[in-house]
């Protein structure tokens, strides 16, 4: 049989792959899917393999437009029959064509990246996050992220997977919900381990994504000022102020992080910012070298400046 051949053949001699990574297939991208090969057709042959002696075939790339075939009742769809690959080969092209094509949830990522990690390993292969990213094309950061997707809870996995199942749109909970209140925990554990030295990690899980819910926290982009919180004793904090607010958003279902931070932090990150600003300006300033002086449009705002400076050093 030659490496590669283009056919047409009915789509119910398809099998789905069952070590394809996509695991999430939403209902309204399907529909519209559909739509467009109901009108031209499928212009782009699904990549398939050959089961041995069987005349019947796998999928290796298009389940979203064979599942729409099938659903249109197409007598026929175009297909490639490729060489059947290993299982580890089998995984890997998927994750090629995920990078130059449609991204994947991270959630899907994180479990065929663990079953890469265990065929590597059976294989004597390095298989350490580094080795991951390279071997699939994906970033250092997202590997990781996705492995911390895995360290959550059962019942937070069955959610988000619930929960990705829905239009777009409709999602109440996502996966960066949990990336970032995770990375939150771990600065904490790290910088302020006292303050959370007597919850489990899933009452901190629980806790958290309760105050989520219950709109308590209003992004998930808030997380992020849990971790300057919890390294807040590097500016100058006492470490018991630093304690007492991460406590308290622990124990307190209603005490937001918007406040934790500004009852706690807050000062010391602006006061760092302005010196940063001041020293910039400092550096600017003393390296002007304008032959007449300063120009009429620096003048005015560099007076304003220096007479607030004036103001506030003298109160």
């Amino acid at each position: 049989m030659p490496e590669k051949q283009l056919k047409r053949i009915n789509p119910d001699l398809i099998s789905r792959n069952r070590d394809n990574p996509r695991l999430i297939f939403r209902q309204d991208e399907l529909d519209s899917l559909a739509a467009s090969i109901r009108r031209v057709g499928i212009l782009v042959p699904l990549a398939v393999y050959e089961k041995q002696g069987t005349h019947r075939y796998v999928l290796i790339d298009g389940e979203r437009r064979w599942r729409c075939a099938r659903k249109l009742n197409l007598s026929e769809v175009p297909i490639i029959v490729e060489p059947k690959p290993t299982r580890l080969e089998n995984i890997l092209r998927m994750f090629d064509i995920h990078n130059v094509r449609v991204q994947w949830d991270l959630f899907a990522i994180s479990l065929k990246l663990q079953e890469i990690q265990g065929l590597l390993e059976e294989e004597k292969k390095p298989s350490s996050p580094k080795d991951l990213a390279a071997i699939t094309g994906l970033s250092i950061a997202t590997v990781r992220r996705a492995f911390d997707l895995l360290t959550l809870p059962p019942k937070y996995l069955k959610l988000l997977r619930g929960e990705l199942e829905k239009p777009k749109p409709e999602q109440q909970f996502s996966e960066d919900l949990f990336i970032e209140m995770m990375k939150a925990l771990r600065v904490v554990d790290r910088y302020a381990p006292e303050a959370a030295a007597n919850a489990s990690w899933e009452r901190l899980i629980a806790g958290f994504f309760a105050k989520y819910k219950n709109k308590v926290i209003r992004n998930v982009v808030a997380f992020r000022q849990i971790s300057r919180i919890a390294r807040g004793e590097k500016l100058g904090v006492p470490k018991r102020v630093v304690v007492s607010a991460i406590r308290r958003l622990i124990d307190d279902p209603e005490y937001p992080i918007e406040q934790a931070y500004g009852e706690s932090v807050r000062f010391a990150y602006e006061e760092r910012e302005l010196l940063t600003s001041v020293v910039g300006l400092k550096q600017k300033l003393s390296q002007f070298q304008a032959k007449d002086g300063l120009p009429p449009e620096l003048q005015k705002p560099l007076k304003e400046l220096r007479a607030t400076i004036n103001e506030v050093l003298e109160r």
